[in-house]
């Protein structure tokens, strides 16, 4: 097809376009606009920072934290030696929760002809894809610590759409599990049907308009807060327009209270690049690694709803 394209064109334009495959930087251009049309997709919010505590430690270090039991308050008689109660410490240690790793090669040939596009951008994209990794692998972790098995007060499964009696459930339970809810969260489409009954409230007898909420649902198509707890709608992302996978679970929605734990990055990414110089072409390779840690201190202040 590219060959019957270049035979179409006229003389001026083959030299024209001769000329600008010669030239390396203006090959190098040419490719990074290329690319820039074709670009995969990547997830554009980082929500786990909305979620959770964020914290970057060092390499090596482990995020230690101790809790202190045993003191006791005791009904005191005049005269008396008082009890006493033996004060005890215990540790809750977070261990890594994965270290991800991204690895590309490349024929140097093909990149010096600009056909897989700069250096630079590679990198750029295997950046982004590893921050995808751990992006989802967080977020898949939060929906699925508890199921039909592990929990009756915390986790239920809903037949089609989120409905008012659920979520309200939702929002009442991590209420009274944690200082309060912190975000209601999911992918905009299992939302979406907050905006059928958060136009209204209910007391329980009849239904109240809200005249601020269906101007915002006319306006914006969407809810920002119910009952209290704002609302994350997050967009689903898919890596390319060929394989196209999906990079957000597609049937949970979370809510989750205040300080129920920490997300840890262990220092920077680290690289190693070379270029293989034992075969005809040699190749370029790239490696980056990412070391991430969760901790949980409050598993009950999270309710998982699964969109069935």
């Amino acid at each position: 097809m590219g060959d019957k394209k270049f035979m179409d064109m006229g003389e001026a334009e083959k030299e024209a376009f001769s000329s600008l495959m010669r030239d390396s930087k203006d090959r190098e251009a040419l490719a990074e606009m290329i690319i820039e049309y074709i670009q995969p997709n990547h997830i554009s919010t980082d929500f786990i920072s909305l979620l959770l505590n964020a914290r970057r430690l060092k390499p090596g270090d482990s995020l230690v934290k101790k809790i202190r039991k045993g003191m006791k308050v005791h009904t005191w008689v005049p005269g008396s030696i008082g009890l006493k109660s033996e004060i005890t410490v215990t540790d809750r240690i977070n261990h890594v929760f994965d270290a991800a790793e991204i690895g590309v090669m490349a024929n140097e040939w093909e990149l010096e002809s600009g056909e897989l596009g700069t250096i630079g951008s590679i990198r750029t994209e295997a950046m982004a894809k590893l921050r995808d990794y751990y992006l989802n692998k967080v977020f898949t972790a939060l929906t699925s610590i508890w199921n039909g098995s592990n929990t009756p007060s915390n986790y239920i499964e809903v037949s089609d759409n989120i409905n008012a009696t659920v979520l309200k459930n939702a929002i009442d339970r991590i209420n009274q599990t944690t200082p309060g809810v912190k975000a209601v969260v999911g992918l905009r489409s299992l939302l979406t049907p907050i905006t059928a009954f958060g136009a209204s409230w209910s007391d329980g007898s009849a239904n109240q308009i809200v005249p601020e909420n269906i101007s915002e649902i006319m306006r914006t198509g969407f809810l920002g807060v119910y009952y209290g707890a704002p609302i994350i709608a997050l967009q689903q992302e898919y890596d390319n327009p060929e394989d196209y996978n999906t990079l957000l679970p597609t049937d949970k929605v979370l809510v989750i209270g205040e300080k129920v734990g920490e997300f840890i990055t262990y220092g920077e990414p680290r690289s190693k690049e070379w270029t293989d110089m034992r075969p005809t072409p040699p190749y370029w390779h790239l490696d980056i690694v990412q070391q991430i840690g969760v901790i949980i201190d409050n598993a009950e202040g999270i309710y998982v709803i699964k969109i069935t």
